[in-house]
């Protein structure tokens, strides 16, 4: 099963000032939908924790034409493109019920071993069951991912601490959290008057529950009606970079 899609109703909690879908909203619907597909083929969360293994999320790359409304339908898709050593890649796209496109983004993971603590290559029937690559690890055709831009300097973070409702059934921090603190960062002003057109995060460490994390920005001047912002999660004590993240804004247009 190489294809897979759900359909979602945009909930009243799921909504910003603007009663559009937030864009942490549209990420759960990619992940959720990516899950069921694992569960459908029969690669789910306790078949792969029963042999040790977890997919962990290494890359974003979000393009978004508009937010789904409140109580707007929309279709999620999701197609598995790639095994390569290690790695998986993932497409996705969200559209209306008029079947246009509001969205799409592009995901890396990593399968990893929790007991040894590293990568390890995806295995032959985990390819099958995606029918994917002819069930082989197929290095050819290289899928390669740009690095996440850097800003020379970052303004005074944003404290934010990792709580429970944080932690994923992993025990790790779930992606779209640092998605959350990444925006938070973001001046209010700009929520109201510019919506977030593109995404690229970078995942580089993870962190743990009770950690303090600073989220730092770099804003660029606004051109033609776009506004260009880095992005950094560290973690206030040890000063490692967590996350690194670039986030394009285009001008909200009145109606």
């Amino acid at each position: 099963m190489n294809t897979y899609s759900t359909t979602n109703s945009v909930h009243y909690y799921e909504i910003n000032t603007q009663r559009q879908a937030s864009p942490v909203t549209v990420l759960n619907y990619f992940e959720e939908t990516a899950i069921r597909q694992s569960e459908e083929c029969g690669c789910g969360i306790d078949r792969l924790m029963d042999k040790g293994l977890i997919w962990v999320l290494t890359n974003w790359s979000v393009r978004m034409n508009r937010y789904p409304g409140w109580m707007e339908n929309v279709l999620v898709e999701t197609r598995v493109l790639k095994f390569e050593r290690f790695y998986a890649f993932r497409n996705f796209t969200i559209r209306n019920e008029k079947n246009s496109i509001l969205g799409s983004a592009f995901s890396r993971w990593i399968l990893y071993d929790i007991h040894r603590n590293r990568p390890v290559r995806v295995p032959s029937e985990i390819a099958e069951a995606f029918m994917v690559n002819g069930g082989r690890d197929n290095q050819s055709n290289s899928i390669t991912l740009p690095e996440v831009e850097v800003a020379d300097s970052y303004g005074p973070g944003l404290e934010f601490r990792v709580r429970l409702s944080d932690i994923d059934t992993y025990n790790h921090v779930n992606n779209t959290r640092y998605v959350e603190w990444i925006l938070e960062a973001v001046p209010f002003k700009i929520h109201q008057e510019f919506y977030p057109a593109s995404l690229e995060i970078s995942y580089r460490k993870e962190t743990v529950y009770g950690a303090y994390v600073l989220s730092e920005t770099r804003q660029e001047p606004e051109v033609s009606g776009t506004l260009k912002i880095y992005h950094r999660i560290r973690d206030k004590a040890a000063g490692a970079e967590l996350a690194r993240a670039v986030t394009v804004w285009k001008k909200v247009q009145a109606e």
